[in-house]
């Protein structure tokens, strides 16, 4: 009975590895609800923030897309490509300072007559800084040759701060927004913090308004920033750039260093930090590590500053970086002119979010689970999970966290039938087992039970029947050899009795 309980126990014990399988390869910390279109036979989705805060792997390789029946579907996982960015160019254009005034019969502004290629020409002297507060921009040719990106107003003041806003026309009748910004140029400890920037929306429009609303400053030259005819693939790609903010650094042990993190696997390639008081100029550097105890690298440096004039503010651009899906990061502020003073500082951080295309093998609902650190990235390629298929695939969408029961409730039900699957097999291998394991021991206490005497009555008959028309010296030999070894050891009379027997029969026989 011993030999029976051990191999229904080995049963057992492979019956229960088998049906563990599913739960493991399922074993991941969120699942969020994937809304698709009817009918299609390919996904792609772009991957939410809350995708990758519920990420465990810094390469997203615990993601999975699961069908209805709980099985794990095939998909592809991208990266956004850093876009190739030909570097603009910088071409000079003229400028007319302008009065309050309305515009003369030709649709230019007083002072302004307008030529017959379209170029513009002075008809008056420029007025005064106090009644200046508009300036008349022609494009020219650089209008023609690609989308303005920029202007940049090379300011003659030492010290700056105003808003101006940006309007275009291609007839200097109908105007449109064009774009506005917080020019900045401040002298600091022997250099120079300057924003000459305006961001346009990249018309193609001959003619700029500019309108200074904290008062014109002296402008030493402009310049206008046109982009090749593929750059607008790039800026748009800027718009979409998703961004996590209110990110809060902790003040480290020493003066000057703050920590934070990001929370998840961002591909970050843009940085803000938002320093936590006025008037506040310091240099600083930014390190990045994957995982506690790595070493610091630099990835950035920048001065940070924000300067507070009146209804004017002004804050340093965002840190541009190489894509880095560190979690941690370290800001060392340079504390020698006072750092950033009290106050907290934050931080947002913005990425590109990563495409994920699935085929929608199996039935509804389908669903996308995300977190499990152990797991490793089963994605494959698009061109190979795609198969030079013809049609595009559809677009669906992330939905929200499911809760703790309702993913136990869709994993119960998904894996029903595969764990009825695996009991099944599991009973049957058990019931062979037990059967066998009875034959054997059965047959094993037949074995050493049986009298020797009954050798012959527990033999089939044909054998029985061979050993009695055998010589006697085979049967001798055959009981001797069925003769237990104690046997063996007592003196028989009977056997001596019989070997004087088969002497006499031989004498006999001679």
């Amino acid at each position: 009975m011993k030999h029976v309980l051990k191999v229904t126990g080995w049963c057992l014990a492979i019956v229960s590895a088998w049906a563990a399988v599913p739960a493991c390869a399922e074993d991941f910390a969120r699942h969020f609800a994937l809304q698709l279109e009817d009918g299609a036979a390919y996904y792609s989705v772009t991957l939410p923030a809350a995708v990758y805060a519920a990420s465990q792997r810094n390469d997203l390789g615990d993601v999975r897309v699961f069908n209805g029946a709980g099985e794990p579907v095939p998909y592809s996982l991208e990266a956004p490509r850093e876009l190739a960015r030909t570097p603009p160019e910088l071409r000079p254009v003229r400028w007319f300072p302008l009065r309050p005034m309305s515009a003369g019969p030709s649709g230019a502004p007083l002072g302004v007559t307008i030529a017959a290629d379209g170029s513009l020409r002075a008809t008056a002297a420029p007025p005064g800084r106090a009644q200046h507060d508009m300036d008349l921009i022609d494009a020219g040719q650089a209008s023609r040759e690609g989308r303005a990106s920029a202007l940049l107003i090379h300011l003659r003041d030492d010290n700056y701060q105003g808003r101006v806003s940006a309007e275009s026309s291609d007839d200097l009748r109908n105007w449109q927004p064009a774009g506005d910004a917080q020019l900045l140029k401040v002298s600091y400890n022997g250099s120079t913090l300057s924003q000459d920037r305006i961001e346009l929306n990249g018309a193609r429009a001959r003619y700029l308004r500019l309108r200074w609303l904290d008062g014109a400053p002296y402008v030493e030259s402009m310049d206008m920033e046109v982009q090749a005819a593929g750059a607008g693939r790039a800026q748009l790609a800027d718009k979409q750039r998703e961004w996590r903010e209110g990110i809060v650094a902790q003040a480290g042990l020493k003066a000057g260093e703050y920590f934070f993190s990001t929370g998840g696997p961002y591909p970050v390639d843009r940085l803000r930090l938002n320093l936590p008081q006025p008037n506040t100029v310091a240099p600083a550097v930014v390190y990045s590590r994957g995982e506690l105890g790595a070493a610091w690298r630099a990835v950035s440096s920048a001065t940070l500053f924000r300067l507070h004039n009146g209804e004017v503010e002004q804050h340093n651009p965002s840190l541009q970086l190489t894509p880095d899906t560190d979690r941690h990061w370290r800001v060392v502020v340079d504390t020698r002119n006072g750092g950033l003073g009290s106050g907290t500082l934050t931080i947002a951080a913005g990425w590109h979010p990563a495409t994920l295309t699935f085929v929608a093998r199996g039935s509804a609902p389908f669903t996308l689970g995300v977190g499990n650190a152990a797991a490793v990235s089963t994605a494959v390629s698009r061109d190979e999970l795609l198969m030079g298929a013809s049609s595009v695939p559809a677009t669906a969408r992330v939905g929200e966290a499911l809760t703790v029961a309702q993913s136990a409730n869709a994993r119960s039900a998904a894996n029903a039938d595969a764990y009825r699957r695996y009991l099944l097999w599991g009973a049957l291998l058990l019931a062979v087992g037990s059967l066998a394991a009875i034959a054997w021991r059965l047959a094993r206490s037949v074995q050493h039970q049986m009298p020797t005497g009954d050798v012959a009555a527990a033999v089939p008959g044909s054998v029985a029947s061979g050993l009695a028309n055998a010589p006697d010296g085979a049967l001798d030999a055959t009981q001797a050899a069925s003769a237990s070894p104690q046997d063996a050891m007592k003196p028989s009379a009977s056997s001596g009795t019989v070997g004087s027997e088969a002497g006499r029969g031989r004498d006999g026989n001679t």
